[in-house]
């Protein structure tokens, strides 16, 4: 079933930051979806779509879509912020759902205020095996953004049809589905002042920042026995001889087994971009955690 309900967008006010919500009015328990890094809430709008009559909340990140740029990049503000919001919107069981970046925050809120969720979908989600990040550290740390491939993104551009002609047959957006691409280049561009151009509301420079700033998440670990709620893994295969294929899965293959009750679906014919090669999979499963059944159905 394909949803006909507009959503609206509004800002948050929360201490020191404001962030933009898209929501959807629906009926049941809130469901909160988190994007990637560099992307934004209205990537999800496909799959809000597929989920008539829920109550949707899409969030954009600090850093990100409309929300504010301001502060230093750091995954644990970013989580923060989202634990605010929770506390501001008064969310209580909450089906929490995140994609790579936003599969971290999902698990770090989810931990630190276990009592207002009943259910996990990770997507891929960013979180290292504990020796990975301690390795990883010393490495990142010494690499300037500006040095990073991410940094040297396109970021001029006419309109969002521009972006989309431009992208629709170069991959990993080839294998994206057509709407999700659409959407995400619409939504992906702002107007900056004093440039004829508009640019990535996600400075290709803070996306670099953002991949290489990962002090400090190793903490999650330390999180990982209070996530004691259903969770579903959704993992897409690993590409140990290229750690820059941003297509490849970022996710620990010992998560599963790490959390006190999870269930892994492991995707071999999709890439790490699960949800914009697969929204009909993804909406599927989130209805499964809203309506409290697990099933084995897509692993």
């Amino acid at each position: 079933m394909t949803s006909t309900t507009r959503p609206r967008t509004y800002p948050v006010e929360l201490s020191g930051v404001t962030l933009q919500v898209t929501e959807w009015a629906g009926d049941g328990d809130p469901v909160l979806l988190l994007h990637a890094t560099g992307f934004h809430s209205r990537c999800w709008d496909s799959i809000a779509r597929l989920l008539e009559g829920m109550h949707i909340y899409a969030v954009d990140t600090r850093f990100h879509g409309g929300s504010d740029r301001h502060g230093e990049v750091n995954w644990l503000l970013m989580a923060r912020d989202i634990e605010a919001l929770l506390v501001e919107l008064d969310l209580h069981r909450v089906v929490g759902v995140g994609h790579s970046m936003g599969g971290y925050l999902a698990a770090y809120a989810g931990a630190r205020q276990r009592e207002r969720f009943k259910q996990l979908v990770l997507i891929d989600p960013v979180i290292f095996s504990k020796q990975y990040y301690l390795e990883h550290l010393a490495s990142a740390e010494a690499v300037s953004p500006a040095d990073n491939p991410v940094s040297r993104r396109k970021n001029q551009w006419r309109d969002s049809a521009q972006m989309y002609q431009r992208f629709k047959h170069r991959a990993p957006f080839d294998k994206w589905d057509d709407q999700v691409l659409r959407d995400y280049c619409e939504y992906a561009l702002r107007a900056v002042p004093r440039e004829t151009a508009l640019q990535l509301a996600c400075d290709p420079l803070h996306e670099a920042s953002i991949y290489l700033s990962q002090k400090g998440n190793e903490q999650i670990f330390d999180l990982l026995p209070r996530l004691d709620l259903p969770i579903t893994l959704l993992r897409a295969p690993q590409d140990l001889e290229n750690p820059f294929n941003f297509a490849a899965s970022p996710t620990w293959p010992g998560l599963a087994e790490a959390l006190p009750q999870a269930r892994e679906l492991y995707l071999p014919d999709l890439s790490h971009f699960i949800p914009m090669e697969a929204p009909e999979l993804v909406a599927r499963v989130i209805r499964e955690a809203v309506q409290e059944r697990w099933s084995t159905a897509g692993s």
